[in-house]
C-alpha cells in the first residue's frame, strides 16, 4: 500500500473528497471558504480592533509606569496599576477569540465548525474529510521548515469552528485562524497518505466531474428588479457597483450555486448601472 502513498498540500486531498475533477474540488473549496471569510469578516474585524486599541492602551500605560516606578518617579505605580486594566483586556480580548474557536481556551473536542450553509453536500463532504483529521490514528499533517525540515501537527488543530481556514488558499482567512497551542496560524498544510484509502475510510462520496460550470446570469439579473437597494441606489455615487456585485453574488450563495468570479459580476453590475441611468432618465 506505501507506493499509493502521495504527498500533496492538504487542500488538493480535500478536493478528492470533493470531486473526482480536482480543479472543481478546489473551486468548490475556494467557494466555501470565501462564504465563511464574508461570514465571520465583521466579528474578526471588531476582535481586531478591539485587540489594537488594547495593545496601545497597554504600551502607552502600563510600559511607562513600570519604568517610572523603578526610576522612582512620583506616581509611576499608579500609572502602572492602571495599565493592569488594559493589558487585562488584552488578554481577554484573545481569549475570547480562542473560545470561539475551541469552546474553551484549550481544544478538548472537535467544535460544530462555521458554514454558510452547513447541509451544503460539498460541506458534507469536507467534514467528513476533517472528522479523519481529528483522529489520532489518521497519518500526521505537517508545515515545512524554512530549514528543509518539516513539522508535524496534531489532531487539535482539526478541532476548531475555522478548521476550514486550514484548506484555504487566501491568507486572509488562515489568519483567523488561532491553532490550539498559541495565537496565529497560517501555515499551508501537507499529508503524506493514500488518498483513495482515506476518501474509503471516511465513506465519502466525491461529487462525479461533470462538465464545464455555466452560470445562470439572466436569473441573477432578474432577481434585482425591484430590490430595495436597487430602487434607492444612486449609479453615479461610488460604490453602487460594489452593492450590485454584493446582491449578485447573495444570488448565487441563495442558490447554493458556485459564483462567478468578482470580474465578470463586475461587468454586469456596470450593465446594470447603465439601464438604471438610462431608465430614471426616461422617466424624468
Amino acid at each position: 500500500m506505501d507506493n499509493q502513498k502521495e504527498t500533496l498540500p492538504l487542500r488538493v486531498i480535500a478536493a478528492r473528497f470533493i470531486s473526482t475533477n480536482e480543479q472543481e474540488g478546489l473551486d468548490e473549496i475556494d467557494r466555501i471558504t470565501a462564504d465563511i471569510y464574508r461570514r465571520v469578516y465583521w466579528q474578526y474585524m471588531r476582535f481586531w480592533s478591539a485587540l489594537t486599541v488594547a495593545a496601545f492602551a497597554t504600551l502607552i500605560t502600563l510600559l511607562p509606569g513600570i519604568a517610572f516606578t523603578f526610576l522612582g518617579v512620583k506616581g509611576g505605580d499608579v500609572v502602572a496599576l492602571i495599565g493592569l486594566i488594559p493589558f487585562g483586556l488584552l488578554f481577554g480580548i484573545l481569549c475570547r477569540w480562542r473560545i470561539l474557536q475551541y469552546g474553551g481556551m484549550t481544544a478538548r473536542k472537535p467544535q460544530t465548525a462555521i458554514y454558510a450553509d452547513p447541509d451544503d453536500p460539498t460541506v458534507r463532504n469536507l467534514e467528513r474529510f476533517f472528522a479523519l483529521l481529528q483522529l489520532e490514528t489518521t497519518p500526521r499533517t505537517f508545515y515545512r521548515l524554512k530549514n528543509g525540515g518539516v513539522c508535524h501537527i496534531d489532531e487539535r488543530y482539526f478541532f476548531g469552528t475555522l478548521r476550514a481556514a486550514l484548506v484555504s488558499k487566501e491568507k486572509p482567512f488562515r489568519d483567523m485562524f488561532f491553532s490550539p497551542g498559541g495565537a496565529w496560524f497560517s501555515r499551508e498544510l501537507f499529508m503524506e497518505a493514500d488518498v483513495a484509502a482515506l476518501i474509503a475510510q471516511a465513506k465519502a462520496k466525491p461529487n462525479r466531474a461533470g462538465p464545464k460550470k455555466t452560470y445562470d446570469y439572466t436569473d441573477a439579473v432578474m432577481s434585482l428588479i425591484e430590490h430595495p437597494v436597487i430602487r434607492n441606489i444612486d449609479p453615479r455615487k461610488h460604490g453602487s457597483k460594489t452593492k450590485i456585485v454584493g446582491l449578485l453574488r447573495d444570488w448565487y450563495v441563495g442558490k447554493r450555486q458556485t459564483s462567478p468570479s468578482d470580474e465578470r459580476l463586475g461587468h454586469y453590475a456596470s450593465m446594470i448601472q447603465d439601464v438604471i441611468v438610462k431608465n430614471r432618465a426616461a422617466d424624468s
